[in-house]
């Protein structure tokens, strides 16, 4: 009984197991697209260089209608964490501070989790990311 029970689950995978066909002899991948995926690349490359960025996450520190507030942030976050970029941006009526080049809200909440103790209020935001500011 457990012989045929067995035959029963296993011989469908024998007649169904997959092969790797893309290998070649030499043992490297052979990358196979189905038609029309290289031309949406190019069209998303073409997209993102006319758009002149990536979507990005950048950490927000704080939003002040002031600009002195602003200023004194920004240098106290520069004397904490000098190695984090820093941008001061001004959207009507409020001054920004917002701080990183992420490329996904992960890394930016980890940036957040690292400046908490004296940035307890910050938050991450999506934002358009020059690619010049990427780093890595």
């Amino acid at each position: 009984m457990r012989i045929i029970c067995s035959l029963i689950f296993f011989f469908p995978s024998i007649f169904f197991a997959q092969t790797d066909s893309v290998s070649s002899n030499k043992g490297d991948l052979l990358s196979v697209n189905e038609i029309g995926i290289n031309k949406l690349v190019l069209k998303y490359e073409k997209i993102l260089k006319k758009r002149n960025g990536i979507n990005g996450w950048r950490v927000q520190l704080k939003f002040k209608a002031k600009e002195a507030e602003i200023v004194k942030l920004k240098s106290k976050f520069i004397k904490n964490y000098p190695d984090i970029p820093i941008y001061l941006m001004y959207d009507e009526p409020y001054y920004k501070i917002r701080v990183g080049n992420c490329r996904n809200r992960l890394d930016a909440i980890r940036i957040k989790n690292k400046i908490s103790k004296h940035f307890p209020g910050s938050y991450p935001v999506p934002e358009l990311i020059n690619f010049s500011e990427f780093t890595n």
